[in-house]
């Protein structure tokens, strides 16, 4: 019995002192983003961008979303950074230069449906996107963003067409991934079908909005405020 005390007392003592590889505290972690804000800052000379904080891959290192619909194809510019593993800087998951088929996800939303696979565990967040060509042609997809060892994947999933003869008739074509016909409500209903077997959640998402004039004024304390 002795001896068994004994064990367990080397083993608890061996895994309390075992070195622990925690994420930045919180705090730190804001401060460090609004020391960064130049890497995050969207480049719109008219209109308004808007930014985020989140934690996607939910690994404890914060990362900074900022993102805007520009033009009158609404087209989306999103730019991502992740506290880096050491805590020093941020790493970047989406620059300037990431281009994702036409149009980056309408990430500017307040909630969206997340899926959880707990075997690779990895977060799938579906986004719409829409871009429009005049007024006649709108293009639409679904598509699931997820962050894994600090890279950001988006995966399509479905895929819809409007056209649109005059104001009242026009024509609608649906497709899932694989190019195959689907009605509109299965390409509404394409995240319940294709990740039928993950735990279903809701992510929420709290958008700071501003524009390059009134961005340009806060200091870097006053940009980890709005942050935190």
């Amino acid at each position: 019995m002795k001896k068994l005390i004994f064990l367990l007392f080397v083993l608890v003592t061996f895994i309390t002192v075992l070195p622990v590889s925690a994420a930045p505290e919180i705090e730190a972690q804001i401060n460090l983003i609004a020391e960064n804000s130049s890497l995050w800052k969207q480049d719109v000379e008219f209109g308004n961008w808007g930014y985020t904080v989140t934690d996607l891959d939910h690994n404890g290192r914060l990362e900074i979303i900022s993102a805007s619909v520009q033009g009158t194809g609404f087209y989306t510019y999103i730019l991502a950074y992740e506290v880096s593993a050491d805590g020093n800087g941020l790493s970047e998951l989406i620059g300037p230069e990431f281009k994702t088929g036409d149009s980056a996800p309408d990430i500017m939303v307040s909630e969206v449906p997340v899926f959880y696979d707990e075997k690779d565990g990895r977060y799938y967040y579906i986004f719409d996107d829409m871009i429009r060509n005049g007024m006649a042609e709108y293009y639409e997809n679904k598509r699931a963003v997820s962050i894994v060892d600090g890279t950001w994947t988006e995966t399509y999933l479905a895929y819809k067409t409007t056209l649109y003869t005059d104001a009242e008739h026009y024509s609608m074509d649906c497709r899932d991934s694989e190019n195959n016909a689907i009605t509109e409500a299965a390409y509404n209903s394409i995240a319940e079908t294709v990740y039928a077997n993950l735990e279903q959640s809701k992510a929420e998402f709290n958008w700071i909005m501003t524009d390059n004039n009134e961005f340009g004024t806060l200091n870097t304390a006053q940009i980890a405020e709005k942050l935190r």
